[in-house]
């Protein structure tokens, strides 16, 4: 499929997801084989303002493309400045954000909250074509709640309209992240548009699942919550859908390494303290399945230098290593 000036086949795609899609998280996600990049979303009118919180996301790679910038509002004039100050950032595509469920966001109309009107939705995107140099998508979700599911109407509009691709997380906005995401509407969707690609969305977290996306009639998948959690799962999901290869899950040893070069971009982007407060999130992905360790938890929660974090974690792996070494003798048969 096109993305940008693009052809990807089944583009596994890295979610916008807020204060979470920075530049180092986006590098680590295209160096495990994410093939498509998004911003954190940006509110149009903190951007026409010109707020450095809001114009700092536009500071996007130059290496790993394609790459586009996510915006969020309803006001068809600030949508328009917004969407021309993004292209100036070069990127790939402009994306449209009329999927995101919180109440701050989707209740006052923006985000998921343009799918109670089609009208207004369809101005915002009109808005941001008139205001783009690049391509414009939109990433959407079923409906309002179970009594407005609009996409079926939704996608052949916005194929008229004549946006690059469309994203869809199949859950509703009432839905949040409750119950399972209905991957029964992505070949609906596709049928109601069948020359609009296709992007599938919610609960992909395996190379298998996302198979049977592709199966279902996605052109692409894309990856959120999964890539918080586990990183590396580009890099299973590309071995499974270009070889068939199913890769071992990762070693400890392996988990903090990445960790580490994680944590030091991290740092370096974001400064101290502020990198190392808002990188404790990630420490139970790179922990994850590791027994006992209490005590070490408790350390990278209140180390405050980015070395000391470092050394408390190669510190963890030695001492690891030798357990393992005196478990195997003590294991060894007697000669």
């Amino acid at each position: 499929m096109r993305i940008g000036s693009f052809d990807i086949e089944h583009p596994l795609c890295l979610a916008p997801m807020e204060d979470v899609t920075d530049l180092p998280f986006r590098k680590l996600c295209s160096d495990f084989g994410a093939q498509v990049l998004f911003t954190e979303f940006a509110n149009c009118e903190a951007v026409i303002r010109n707020i450095d919180s809001e114009i700092s996301k536009f500071n996007i790679e130059k290496d790993a493309r394609p790459i586009g910038i996510q915006l969020y509002g309803s006001n068809p004039e600030s949508l328009e400045k917004a969407a021309h100050i993004a292209s100036a950032s070069y990127p790939d595509f402009i994306d449209l954000n009329c999927g995101c469920w919180v109440k701050k966001i989707a209740g006052r109309g923006d985000g998921a909250g343009l799918l109670r009107d089609l009208k207004r939705l369809e101005a915002a995107v009109q808005a941001v074509q008139r205001g783009s140099s690049v391509p414009v998508s939109v990433k959407t979700r079923l409906g309002w709640d179970n009594e407005q599911y609009v996409i079926l109407e939704l996608a052949p509009r916005l194929r008229d309209m004549g946006i690059q691709f469309l994203t869809v997380h199949c859950r509703t906005r009432v839905q949040g992240y409750r119950g399972d995401a209905d991957w029964s509407w992505f070949p609906r969707i596709k049928e109601a548009a069948p020359d609009l690609p296709l992007i599938g969305n919610g609960d992909i977290t395996t190379p298998k699942e996302a198979a049977a996306c592709f199966s279902l009639g996605c052109d692409g998948v894309m990856i959120g919550r999964a890539a918080i959690q586990q990183p590396w799962v580009f890099r299973a999901m590309r071995s499974y859908l270009e070889d068939g290869v199913q890769l071992p899950e990762p070693t400890l040893d392996e988990q903090l390494d990445w960790c580490i070069a994680h944590l030091r971009a991290h740092v370096a982007f974001r400064g101290v303290p502020r990198g190392i407060y808002s990188f404790r999130r990630y420490y139970a992905a790179y922990l994850r399945g590791v027994t006992n360790i209490a005590r070490l938890r408790r350390d990278l929660m209140q180390l405050m230098d980015t070395e000391a974090i470092v050394d408390r974690i190669r510190a963890f792996q030695s001492n690891r290593a030798e357990e393992d070494t005196a478990s195997a003798e003590e294991d060894a048969p007697a000669l």
